[in-house]
């Protein structure tokens, strides 16, 4: 709608648009801006600095720097704001321009004056500095750590600085998207944003990073399932779509369920059948692979559900393959009384390379009973795969145990 109002100002040379959007990947925004043809500047403020609780936010600035409308209405903008002729107001004689601060020197602040607020504004410097992500540099991955490392600070003099729960939990997940990432970043990220929605059960940002990772029963909409639509046209184009470094998958592009009649998709822990013999099956005890689950959201109430999604990443260092002739790789679930598996997979098909390198995920929802008491809940899981030490090497059927862990709370924060 507001490209549709404004693109003929822009082009007419009678306005300047620049957009700012709350993406935690940047590259799926140009993307988006590429398919829909949007000509103007979008900056990307993944923390939220700008403190917005809802979007979007429609500012009219004049000529001079002077905001005259906010959240005007699209069907308002060219009677009320481009039509109007408004007075110059020069600048005032000590007006300067914000100047990017030097992280030394908020990290001597920050110490100084021992605040929460210090110590997240240096955060929000280091992660600026740290950029995207793009794979990995140590420079970039050492520069998020300090941000990691300066949002827990903050957050030990203020446990209740639910921006500093956001920010860090954006930190987080984009370390765990880089080589340099360490284990549970994924997790732990989760866990951020629900205690930065605790604090402020009203903020829509927050809200929405937790549904892009959760249920479909909390999902307001399917947050990227326009990616595979704007490839098409734009390549119908004759253009090449901006690539995206982290592909939206699983729960990004899983449609949102209003409803669902009790025991629907569910598999319960009292039909549910384990294969005793499978827990002779070798386990992977030189961690070819690497499994990692993250729950969303951490904490849940009695009776919702949670997301999880597996990911089996091959070893760094060994570079094992895995073995895409024999069977598909599966997770098992032994689910505790009152549990159920909603919808989802528990079995990544092989691809049709015989070997291959590439990280896996498996995504299933846990619906939790009525009636679960409060408190941590551990699940026992594993999967079962087949990987090769090396390429045309020795190829074995193993087994990696890992736990699903959540914790029931009647006070968590309601995410849809």
């Amino acid at each position: 709608m507001w490209q549709q109002v404004i693109q003929p100002f822009v082009d007419a040379g009678k306005l300047t648009v620049v957009g700012v959007v709350q993406e935690q990947h940047p590259g799926r925004a140009r993307l988006y801006a590429q398919w829909r043809e949007i000509g103007w500047p979008i900056l990307v403020d993944s923390l939220n600095v700008l403190d917005l609780s809802l979007v979007p936010v429609p500012v009219a600035l004049d000529a001079s720097g002077i905001v005259r409308h906010v959240n005007i209405r699209p069907n308002r903008f060219a009677m009320k704001f481009m039509e109007m002729d408004y007075p110059a107001t020069p600048l005032p004689p000590d007006y300067n321009l914000m100047q990017p601060q030097n992280a030394g020197d908020l990290r001597d602040a920050a110490e100084q004056a021992a605040s929460a607020s210090a110590w997240r504004t240096l955060g929000d410097a280091l992660f600026l500095a740290a950029g995207p992500a793009k794979g990995g540099g140590n420079a970039a991955v050492s520069k998020l750590s300090e941000a990691i490392e300066a949002y827990e600070k903050a957050l030990a003099i203020d446990p209740a600085d639910g921006r500093a729960h956001f920010r860090l939990g954006v930190a987080l997940r984009r370390r765990s998207e880089m080589r340099g990432r360490r284990a549970g970043d994924a997790q732990a990220a989760v866990e951020q944003w629900g205690l930065a929605l605790s604090n402020n059960p009203n903020q829509y940002i927050w809200r929405r990073r937790i549904q892009q990772y959760g249920p479909r029963l909390d999902k307001p909409y399917a947050f990227y399932t326009w990616v595979d639509e704007a490839r098409r046209e734009i390549i119908a184009r004759g253009e090449t779509p901006v690539a995206l470094r982290i592909e939206p998958s699983g729960s990004e592009i899983a449609a949102p369920q209003r409803k669902h009649s009790k025991g629907e998709g569910q598999t319960s822990a009292a039909n549910q059948v384990v294969d005793a013999s499978e827990e002779r099956i070798g386990r992977d005890a030189q961690a070819f692979v690497k499994i990692e689950p993250v729950v969303t959201p951490a904490r849940v109430k009695p009776g919702k559900r949670v997301r999880v999604r597996v990911v089996l990443r091959l070893n760094e260092r060994s570079r094992p393959y895995w073995n895409n002739e024999s069977k598909d790789v599966v997770v098992r679930v032994v689910l505790p009384k009152g549990f159920a598996l909603g919808e989802g997979s528990l079995r990544y098909p092989n691809p049709s390379a015989a070997e291959s390198q590439e990280d896996r995920a498996i995504e299933f929802e846990l619906a939790v009973p009525e009636d679960a008491a409060s408190g941590a809940v551990n699940i026992p899981a594993y999967a079962l795969y087949y990987v090769c030490e090396n390429k045309g090497g020795k190829c074995r059927y193993l087994r990696g145990d890992f736990t699903v862990a959540l914790t029931v709370d009647p006070g968590a924060p309601a995410v849809r």
